[in-house]
């Protein structure tokens, strides 16, 4: 099983402990959460279950062999008379008895419900594995988006700080207008009051990637107070075509993959139904011995081994309806599941379409960001340096710190975006797990 471009095999889930970092990839946090998430962890496990029940043993394809032995041991007063005239009479007469066997019973046939049942139970630990996926999926999207969303809020500290450089720059400059009588007090307070609002959000963003990284850790299972640094990027690595993804969604989405194995198994429940109206033949066969010892009585001794072999036929001619109203249930059951296949099919297949063309007005709204924001940190400087030249007011200074602010902004929010609609369109393709 692979995790996209970072390819974690599901061995993570009992690999070591991760060497710590002072840095957390996002691919490092993968591996954590895969190893450490309590919800993988238990669906494993149910995993493993269904696997182990996928048996030919447990659909009873085989046969059931079983040991028996007993053993007694009396001891009577025996008082016996006989037509003969004889009689016998005896006290404290000790009588032993032992027998022991092999015993084998066999269904040969019974319907092919045997091989329903098999194709049943592996139909049932197919879905558990399509789960396992799923739940995989999730988690793994909830760590992208919480991780890159830790990222966001790093980029957004950095910008918060650079711009604090342009606030001091300007508070320098109205300082020195006014020492030299070429500024006003008013500017000087406003530069003061801009600076400490900017000072303010910087607080507040903090707060922000410090919750976050506590959330984080509880994905992770880890301590709530690690600390860890975040990469200062946020990377697109999927590049999709809608015609590509039409074809290989069907195949590969596990939600659709999950529910086709569902009809598989509703399949092979009516199979396994529709059985019981067929005859049964089972073999069985006994290998005994036994063993008698008396004291007492006519007979004295006695002793059997040998083999005996047999067949068995049932067939029930009437149960009053039950396998008919079973099958008629069995067969809306599975009508049930084909429906909520296409209704599935429906959802993925305009949510593929939603998504890959969020996908696409996203990055092309990234690049018209991108260049904007060059020209408003260019409208900033040139700002700045007409306000130390004194041909702009500062009015006119904070509309361009202000634009430029809210470029920045724009520009990771739109980088974020992109990103979780990347995933959600992987996660759609089934290209998170494979």
């Amino acid at each position: 099983m692979k995790l996209y471009k970072f390819i974690i095999p599901l061995l993570f889930l009992f690999s070591t402990d991760i060497v710590a970092q002072q840095t957390l990839t996002l691919e490092n946090a993968l591996q954590t959460v895969l190893k450490n998430n309590y919800s993988i962890l238990v669906t494993k496990n149910e995993t493993e279950i269904n696997k182990n029940l996928a048996t030919p043993g447990n659909a009873g394809m085989l046969p059931e062999i079983t040991l028996n032995a007993s053993g007694s041991w009396a001891q009577n007063n025996t008082r016996q008379k006989f037509a003969t005239g004889s009689e016998v009479n005896r006290n404290g007469a000790v009588s032993t008895a032992a027998s022991t066997g092999i015993g084998l019973n066999w269904t040969l046939f019974d319907g092919m419900r045997m091989f329903a049942a098999y194709d049943r139970l592996k139909s049932a630990s197919e879905m558990s594995d399509l789960a396992l996926k799923i739940e995989i999926e999730n988690t793994i999207e909830q760590v992208i988006t919480l991780y890159y969303s830790l990222v966001k809020q790093k980029q957004l500290i950095v910008s918060i700080e650079n711009d604090l450089l342009l606030y001091r720059q300007r508070l320098s400059i109205a300082e020195t207008k006014l020492t030299i009588g070429s500024g006003s007090k008013i500017d000087l307070l406003q530069s003061k009051v801009d600076m400490n609002e900017r000072k303010s959000s910087l607080i507040d963003q903090k707060k922000i990637f410090n919750d976050l990284k506590i959330k984080l850790n509880e994905l992770l299972n880890k301590a709530p107070d690690s600390d860890f640094d975040v990469a200062s990027l946020i990377p697109l690595v999927y590049n999709p075509v809608y015609s590509d993804l039409k074809k290989t969604t069907v195949q590969q989405n596990n939600q659709l993959l999950l529910q086709e194995r569902n009809n598989f198994f509703f399949q092979h429940s009516l199979k396994e139904i529709e059985s019981e109206r067929y005859p049964r033949i089972s073999l069985n066969t006994n290998y005994n011995f036994s063993h008698t010892e008396n004291q007492a009585g006519i007979v004295l001794f006695n002793q059997n081994l040998g083999l005996n072999a047999g067949l068995t036929l049932s067939w029930t001619l009437f149960d009053g309806f039950t396998i008919r109203d079973r099958i008629d249930n069995a067969t809306i059951q599975l009508q049930n599941s084909q429906m909520n296949y296409d209704e599935i099919k429906v959802q993925v297949d305009a949510e593929l379409l939603r998504t890959f063309n969020e996908f696409n007005y996203l990055k092309e709204k990234a690049t018209l960001e991108d260049e904007n924001i060059k020209m408003a940190k260019e409208n900033v400087d040139v700002t700045l340096e007409s306000f130390k030249l004194g041909a702009a007011n500062t009015i006119m200074l904070k509309e361009a710190q202000k634009s430029y602010e809210d470029a920045q902004i724009r520009l990771l929010n739109v980088q974020y975006d992109l990103k979780i609609a990347e995933t959600r369109l992987m996660k759609l393709n089934g290209a998170l797990v494979q």
